[in-house]
């Protein structure tokens, strides 16, 4: 039997055809894919510009997604044929020492499912068991499926606490970002920025909980300090991944203030800071790859508690044959654009 999935053979080299239906070996389980969501990560796949080892051609992209486990292979108890569930994408090794201390996202052996093992843009995945995780049929899959990045955004952002009289600021509206606001607002900060290069998501960073938004053109950094005595803000996180997002994170934040950088440029870019900016400023610094299994679960058990409510995210939904459009959507942005889903 054959299945239709998306390949990209090489960089800039895509095709929607069929290929073999996987099947569940031992210890995984078969998942028929319900949605899928589109990261500028998978862009990067198919432009090429995502960094070795980070990716493996050809490849069969998606590492947002969830599905219903349709079969499941010999051992598996935790999970059952029925189940729906949202797919944890490292498939760590569970031996290094990273392993060991639950740093799963940093395992020593990467392999990532979109990147290196086939990935959610096709009708079938098989996936090792413990990366499937179950969730409540109430919860609608396009939900589901913004679980992996959240899980990106609960990894960082739960290393600053806030607290109700900070200013919190979120550096790059797009989908991680927008998701970082949402985070931020449980926490009812007293204000709460948004910062984009231009308006296009300000009606969404204020549904996800933003009080303010300026752009990159309205001098962000003096508005901060304005609307804090002078001080600047108390976190910042940073999701553009730009040289110039970092060094507007570093800048925006107050003496003693966090910074979580979670936007990756890609590519070996390099950039120049002031050398006591860190110790100057005591600031708090994190650099976040990805989530750990830990931060999955809790951004799964968020969503689907209904306490963040994502779906002003998804704005649009494609059939998987139009991949190419929604690639052009997110690359080229002719209309207002956050998440874009594809449904095989």
């Amino acid at each position: 039997m054959a299945m239709k999935a998306v390949v990209i053979r090489t960089p800039n080299r895509a095709f929607f055809r069929d290929e073999a239906d996987p099947k569940a070996g031992d210890g995984q389980v078969l998942v028929r894919v319900a949605v899928a969501g589109v990261c500028m990560s998978d862009v990067e796949v198919m432009k090429g510009t995502r960094p070795l080892p980070y990716v493996k051609y050809p490849i069969i992209p998606g590492h947002e997604w969830c599905g219903t486990v349709e079969e499941v292979g010999s051992g598996v108890k935790r999970v059952a044929a029925g189940d729906r569930v949202a797919v944890e994408g490292h498939n760590f090794c569970r031996a290094c020492a990273w392993c060991s201390r639950g740093e799963t996202n940093l395992c020593a052996s990467y392999n990532e499912i979109g990147f290196t093992l086939p990935g959610g843009f096709a009708e079938y995945v098989a996936v090792r068991a413990d990366l499937a995780h179950p969730f409540a049929k109430a919860l609608p899959f396009e939900a589901a499926a913004m679980v992996e990045p959240f899980a990106c955004v609960v990894h960082g952002a739960q290393r600053a606490r806030i607290h109700r009289e900070d200013t919190v600021v979120v550096v790059g509206p797009g989908t991680i970002g927008l998701l970082a606001v949402g985070w931020a607002a449980m926490a009812r900060p007293a204000r709460l920025v948004a910062i984009g290069l231009d308006r296009s998501n300000e009606a969404t960073a204020r549904k996800m909980g933003a009080t303010d938004y300026f752009t990159v053109k309205d001098e962000p950094v003096a508005k901060v300090r304005e609307m804090t005595g002078g001080a600047g803000a108390d976190v910042v996180f940073e999701a553009a991944g730009s040289e110039a997002a970092v060094t507007l994170a570093l800048d925006l934040a107050r003496r003693g203030g966090a910074v979580i950088l979670s936007g990756i440029a890609g590519g070996n870019r390099r950039m120049l800071l002031e050398s006591d900016v860190f110790s100057l400023k005591d600031l708090r610094v994190d650099g976040v790859f990805a989530y750990t299994t830990a931060s999955f679960e809790q951004a799964l058990r968020i969503i689907e508690s209904g306490k963040l409510d994502v779906r002003p995210l998804v704005t649009h939904t494609l059939p998987l044959r139009e991949f190419e459009k929604a690639f052009d959507l997110l690359c080229n942005r002719p209309e207002a654009v956050v998440k874009v889903m594809l449904k095989p």
